[in-house]
């Protein structure tokens, strides 16, 4: 297996191969996009809102803190 990189501009929906490849060559394809730092910041959507909060933490991050209760109530006296 052999491995090609490249970098290309989509132009309505397409992206141009080297004509080195030939046609009928079996390819393994692995898009890696850069999203604009503000993809999040113009939206209205909660749902895309709340669902982009936990990008880039670990499941360490995530982790509920032991909850130990109130404890014993004091009372006026």
């Amino acid at each position: 297996m052999r491995a090609i990189e490249l970098e290309a501009t989509v132009e309505q929906h397409r992206i141009r191969l080297p004509e080195s490849i030939p046609d009928g060559t079996h390819l393994r394809v692995l898009l890696l996009l850069e999203d604009p730092p503000s993809a999040f910041a113009n939206t209205n959507d909660l749902k895309a809102l709340l669902a982009g909060l936990t990008e880039g933490l670990t499941s360490e991050d995530l982790q509920r803190p032991r909850d130990f209760g109130r404890g014993d109530p004091e009372w006026a006296s």
